[in-house]
């Protein structure tokens, strides 16, 4: 997560590129909580991408991040949209800036594997108050599913992250916890003791061997029809790509190389239009009542 809060990383290309979750997560959520909808807290919540989601149900909501680029990001936006119960404030998943018993339902939205997970989990019993949620939603490498097999779109932006030569190496070391997804989190959960009514979903097929793993019956997050070129420069939203860029920022483009060979093999255009989705999975918990 350092490389958005660093000098020079561009939040308002993150949130015109980052893919956008649908109504059905927040209606998931709202009947998996069955709780107060006073209060709301969103953290690592970049630009506010799902901040405003939950404005939509909660009396106030609070979006917190460490990136001041994301937080001045995400306040023009409510702005701009006359969202008027919504704020934003620095601080990370280990220190909120906010008191203990404050929130009803805790998000966290393709973030929680940047969080020392101990010191996170205490963070989200102190500031949840009794039989408050705790959402952790991620989402793993977007897959082109409109290619011919012959291209392996589905695969393509998984070989640019992974490959030791390409980008693999720029990566926090949190983010293996997206390839496992979010497996290792779920059996610190359990074994925690302070949560309840633990669950694990996913989207669109099991891809865990998680016993309580259930399938969602339709998307959280919506599937996006781009052009090539834009699938490029979203790619160029990665934490991984700005580490790289400020370690080599004079060198030729690595993913400009990586998709110029690419489309020069299969005789892709640019301007061609894929149809891109992102696999993605959660765990849901709430903060146990005393004396369960």
């Amino acid at each position: 997560m350092s490389a958005f809060a660093s000098k020079g990383f561009n939040a308002n290309a993150y949130l015109a590129l980052r893919p956008t979750y649908n109504k059905s997560l927040l209606n998931w959520l709202l009947y998996y909580h069955r709780g107060q909808c006073t209060t709301a807290l969103d953290v690592a919540c970049g630009p506010g991408t799902f901040t405003t989601d939950l404005a939509q149900k909660f009396d106030r909501v609070v979006g917190i991040d460490p990136s001041s680029s994301m937080v001045e990001s995400a306040t023009e936006d409510a702005h701009a949209r006359n969202i008027k119960n919504v704020e934003y404030m620095l601080g990370s998943g280990e220190k909120i800036p906010v008191e203990s018993n404050y929130a009803d339902m805790f998000t966290v939205m393709q973030g929680a594997h940047w969080f020392r997970i101990s010191e996170f989990y205490n963070e989200a019993i102190r500031v949840l108050r009794p039989g408050g949620t705790l959402a952790m939603i991620g989402y793993g490498y977007p897959e082109i599913t409109n290619l011919p097999a012959s291209a392996n779109g589905r695969d393509f932006a998984r070989n640019l992250a992974t490959d030791k030569s390409l980008l693999e190496t720029y990566w926090d070391r949190g983010y293996t916890l997206i390839d496992d997804k979010y497996a290792p989190l779920l059996d610190a959960l359990c074994k925690d003791g302070r949560f309840s009514d633990i669950t694990y979903v996913e989207y669109p097929r099991s891809i865990n061997d998680t016993a309580a793993a259930a399938v969602f019956p339709e998307p959280w997050i919506d599937s996006k029809t781009m052009s090539l070129d834009d699938f490029r420069s979203y790619l160029k939203t990665w934490s991984a790509y700005k580490a790289w860029k400020d370690v080599f920022p004079v060198e030729v483009d690595i993913i400009d190389s990586y998709f110029n060979e690419y489309q020069r093999t299969h005789s892709l255009q640019g301007n061609v239009l894929v149809t891109v989705e992102w696999p993605h999975f959660a765990i849901i918990a709430r903060k146990a009542l005393p004396g369960k």
